[in-house]
């Protein structure tokens, strides 16, 4: 804990009391211009909240003193070790000193404040895991650091915090904790007012008429200069020297001081910089384009396309929704299942197998970009981004509308999560996945074969119902 008469223990404070903040949230970068403000304020949040959950915090400033001091053990392993050499992160999770619920991962062996650690996709599934449990994982960071903006989007959820500003990512959910009142000033003592002896009779031999008299005049007074004051307030603090006005600017709450509080989407996710980047890519090269992250064999052994001629019409791109190392734990609620074109897709990454969900279908990105900002207006997804999926299992074409709700409800009780697709002539078609290239959707064949389907690859085509 903090020494007792330090400048950061009131930020510990702070942390408890806006713990509260929290209690919806499962994950969140918590990040000031100074960073000890930072850690401070993530030590006081998780020990209010570890008396409820579980609670990891998560060092990415670098060796933080208030989280080397909580430390057991000699052990120097941390999230440098984890993410760059695949240390274990049960061996660098230790607990902290008093508590029993919150435990502390340091920053390792290495520095971690730079883009390859920031930016890691691993921090997505992370915050993941921590949605499907319930759990809270706090992650103190530098915004000043390279890959700062891609770590707010694994994560889903901003804290800013401290008294100077900085730049936030844009479409990242903030936690805005209410402006401190500022600290009463020490040592400023009020001078007693001293009247002269004449003063002190003239006011002695007054009658009461005359004193309620002075009462309503120094009111009416004070009421017009406050009235003065406020209308030329911005113009007085523009004026001011521009500390005094940094000042004023900070701790001065506005009309509405409610906090925004925006809880992420479970398991909201931004994918990985890479796969924004391929986003752009000639849609001629989609039937050829390998998962950077599969191996060979599985290169291999990817089902061909069987309509490489609508490429060029591909239904491509799609709101990427949320992502959880289980089935059960990316399926779907009915709120979402209800929006058009819902896709469960089994995707490899590495050697782990997640699964992903998207939303929607469209032809032209700024369909799909539409659709994404009404699911925020809606509060449906708390951050979400747009990604390029052009393949799709197709299950059944030429269907009638009438019939399509009674198709994907006979596929819901095999196990096939399906979505249907408007074509020109007025007919469906029923796919299942979606997926960025042919070698991401082996899983998926694999899966449908041992359901008695015929995994059939296609670009799909349509618009969403």
């Amino acid at each position: 804990m903090t020494a007792p008469g330090s400048l950061i223990a009131p930020w510990e404070v702070e942390g408890r009391r806006q713990a509260p903040l929290l209690d919806g949230v499962c994950a969140v970068v918590i990040a000031a211009t100074d960073p000890s403000i930072a850690v401070s304020m993530a030590v006081g949040i998780a020990r209010s909240q570890g008396q409820r959950r579980r609670v990891a915090i998560a060092d990415l400033i670098g060796e933080a003193p208030a989280i080397e001091s909580q430390l057991a053990g000699d052990d120097p392993h941390g999230i440098a070790d984890s993410f760059l050499y695949g240390v274990s992160l049960n061996k660098i999770a230790r607990p902290m000193q008093g508590t029993d619920n919150v435990f502390l991962m340091p920053s390792g062996t290495e520095a971690v404040d730079h883009h390859e650690v920031y930016a890691h996709e691993r921090w997505r599934r992370l915050a993941a895991g921590f949605h499907q449990v319930g759990a809270l994982l706090v992650v103190v960071a530098r915004p000043q650091v390279d890959g700062f903006a891609e770590l707010c989007g694994h994560i889903g959820t901003l804290m800013p915090v401290g008294e100077a500003v900085f730049p936030v990512p844009p479409g990242i959910p903030l936690i805005t904790p209410p402006a401190p009142s500022p600290p009463p000033l020490e040592g400023v003592a009020t001078p007693p007012k001293r009247e002269s002896k004449a003063r002190a009779r003239e006011q002695a031999q007054q009658t009461v008429a005359s004193r309620s008299r002075l009462r309503w005049v120094l009111l009416i007074v004070l009421a017009a200069v406050a009235v003065a004051v406020g209308a030329l307030w911005p113009q007085i603090v523009e004026r001011l020297p521009a500390p005094l006005t940094e000042f004023f600017a900070t701790v001065v709450p506005p009309a509405d001081s409610t906090a925004v509080v925006v809880p992420p989407t479970p398991m909201d996710t931004v994918p990985p910089a890479d796969r924004r980047t391929r986003d752009s890519a000639a849609v001629g090269s989609d039937s050829v384009r390998r998962d950077s992250t599969a191996g060979e064999g599985a290169a291999a052994a990817a089902p061909r396309v069987v309509n490489p001629v609508d490429s060029a019409n591909a239904s491509r791109f799609a709101v990427y929704f949320a992502t959880a190392n289980t089935r059960a734990g990316a399926m779907p609620d009915p709120t979402v299942r209800a929006l058009e074109a819902v896709a469960l897709s089994p995707v490899m990454e590495g050697n782990e197998q997640w699964y992903r969900v998207t939303v929607g279908a469209a032809s032209a990105r700024a369909d799909a970009e539409r659709l994404l900002a009404r699911l925020r207006a809606d509060q449906v997804i708390g951050s979400g981004s747009i990604v390029s999926v052009p393949f799709a299992f197709r299950i059944e074409s030429k269907v009638t509308e009438s019939l399509v709700p009674t198709r994907l409800a006979v596929l819901a009780t095999r196990g096939i999560i399906a979505y249907a697709l408007r074509q020109a002539d007025g007919s469906a078609t029923i796919y299942t996945g979606a997926f960025e290239s042919p070698t991401q959707a082996t899983a998926l064949a694999d899966s449908l074969r041992v359901a008695g389907v015929a995994p059939v690859l296609v670009y799909r085509t349509g618009r969403g119902f």
